[in-house]
């Protein structure tokens, strides 16, 4: 009987271990569930803040927009005659496409080795001048042809490039030295390279505020999204492709290019040209 005891004992007991390792494993099952599910969460939850950082930041834009124009007194430059007759919709992509390709054109020139200088030119120039162009409220932001200045001001965005490289130890994209670079660069644009551009200074560009870096690295890493979070600007590239070929030669930009890749064939190699 004792026997009978102890065998049955040991049976219980190995049944009852069994049972625990196949709770055990259970929930070792259970929790890596969890563990991918809370992960899962967290991606959520980081895309919904970076959505809501770029509305916030949208809405701040627009609103200290509107803020610093009370303040200031000024009132929107507004030209529109009532009785001119508006031009159709081609003649309005034209002029579109014209204006984007002439200032894609200097900012692929000026940034070539440069991308960062590239995206901090953009988000100033994205709400300052191609927002504006969108609109077709402000004729006077319509280029008809690539201006005299062009490339006095790549040469002055060049150097200005140089300047920052000198200045800080990162690219502007860096999040630490954007915060103190990219006031340089709008600055520059305000009262450099789009007075040159156009010819006349706007006093809107003092209120116009930069895109942030969270939205320009958006535009940049993101261009599927690009219709859904830029719609304006996202139009605007879609109507300069379309029409690319055909205003190439009315803006001059065609000799333009082919002037700078001549001069720049025909330009001495750094040693003879004194350059160390």
């Amino acid at each position: 009987m004792a026997v009978d005891y102890i065998l049955s004992t040991t049976n219980s007991t190995k049944s009852s271990l069994t049972n625990l390792k196949k709770k055990l494993s259970n929930i070792r099952t259970s929790l890596d569930s969890f563990d991918v599910e809370l992960s899962k969460l967290e991606n959520k939850l980081e895309n919904i803040n970076t959505q809501a950082e770029i509305y916030k930041s949208k809405v701040e834009r627009e609103m200290g927009r509107e803020v610093r124009r009370l303040e200031r007194e000024l009132a929107l430059l507004r030209k529109e005659s009532p009785t001119s007759t508006k031009p159709g919709a081609s003649e309005t992509d034209l002029h579109v496409a014209r204006t984007i390709g002439i200032f894609d054109t200097i900012l692929r020139h000026m940034c070539a080795d440069a991308e960062d200088f590239r995206l901090a030119s953009e988000a100033f120039l994205f709400p300052a001048v191609y927002e504006r162009v969108m609109d077709g409220k402000q004729e006077a932001y319509y280029l008809e042809e690539i201006p005299v200045s062009a490339n006095l001001v790549i040469s002055h965005g060049k150097q200005h490039i140089a300047w920052i490289r000198n200045e800080y130890d990162t690219h502007i994209t860096d999040p630490d030295t954007w915060k103190e670079a990219i006031d340089y660069v709008a600055e520059w644009w305000r009262n450099d390279a789009l007075p040159l551009i156009y010819g006349s200074r706007d006093e809107q560009w003092d209120i116009d505020l930069p895109l942030t870096l969270t939205e320009i690295l958006l535009w940049r890493d993101s261009p599927g999204d690009r219709p859904l979070n830029f719609p304006r600007i996202f139009d605007a590239y879609e109507i300069y492709r379309k029409h690319k070929d055909e205003i190439y030669g009315t803006t001059g930009l065609r000799e333009f290019e082919l002037k700078l890749f001549t001069f720049n064939s025909e330009a001495p190699p750094l040693e003879t040209a004194g350059a160390r």
